[in-house]
């Protein structure tokens, strides 16, 4: 059987990683300004799959994402993390980290991928002084 490319049958989580890119994402941290200083294995792409994780699970607290990192220890490896990150480690990576690596990324993602989403915001109306007519739908003199 080969491997398909298709979303069927594959964890949400797992879909949406593949709809991140690595290679980019990793070089949008080493241009955000002091994104990957003091780091010798928590790169921000890892980072972001470790947060993410903590979303997904709906976690509320550091120590709930490690707990549930080291329940799914035998899955991570698939999800391209080859350790379980601390809650210290993840406590300062949240301090060190600016804001600005994460908004690169989700504008990076949104120029991406803006032509999938749905927008719901509705289309500017001109506001006019009619009504509408109940037969015809046309607008008519008040």
């Amino acid at each position: 059987m080969s491997k398909d490319s298709h979303f069927i049958g594959q964890p949400v989580y797992s879909q949406m990683l593949k709809l991140l890119d690595r290679e980019k994402i990793l070089k949008i941290s080493h241009e955000t300004k002091g994104s990957e200083a003091y780091v010798k294995r928590f790169d921000g792409y890892t980072h972001l799959v470790v947060m993410l994780f903590g979303v997904l699970k709906h976690f509320d607290s550091l120590r709930e994402l490690e707990i549930g990192m080291k329940a799914e220890a035998h899955k991570l490896c698939h999800l391209g993390l080859d350790y379980i990150v601390r809650r210290s480690t993840l406590a300062e990576a949240n301090i060190r980290r600016p804001q600005e690596f994460f908004a690169g990324v989700y504008s990076y993602l949104l120029k991406k991928y803006a032509k999938f989403l749905a927008d719901s915001r509705p289309l500017p109306r001109v506001i006019r002084d009619r009504r509408m007519s109940p037969k015809t739908g046309r607008g008519c003199s008040i």
